[in-house]
């Protein structure tokens, strides 16, 4: 079972913007190579944060406003949002050393 929840624009307030812990989104597309190349990473990553980070996808292709809105011009594009606001962002392919390098300063260890 995966940990990675997909939001839309109904659901992406309670799903991102109201979590009390950090929410990593994936803007994805089913047609890109690199976003399936980081999925792997993501899930791993998922299940090490698991409680202290939300990991959530967002397919641009569905979901152009959210897109739009967090200025994604090319994918993947992943942003990491605390209490409502984004404090890390980065485009492209991601492993799994990298996915924790950052998620790790805003997590009970890093704190």
């Amino acid at each position: 079972m995966s940990l990675l929840k997909v939001t839309t624009t109904n659901s992406f307030e309670d799903d991102v913007l109201r979590s009390s812990i950090p929410v990593l989104i994936d803007f994805h597309a089913v047609w890109c190579g690199p976003c399936k190349a980081s999925a792997p990473a993501l899930e791993d990553a998922a299940r090490e944060f698991e409680g202290e980070v939300a990991f959530v996808k967002v397919d641009i292709d569905q979901e152009s406003e959210l897109a739009e809105a967090y200025g994604v011009q090319s994918v993947p594009t992943f942003i990491l949002i605390k209490d409502g606001a984004p404090v890390e962002r980065f485009i492209g392919l991601i492993s799994r050393g990298k996915l924790a390098s950052v998620l790790e300063p805003y997590t009970g260890g890093g704190q």
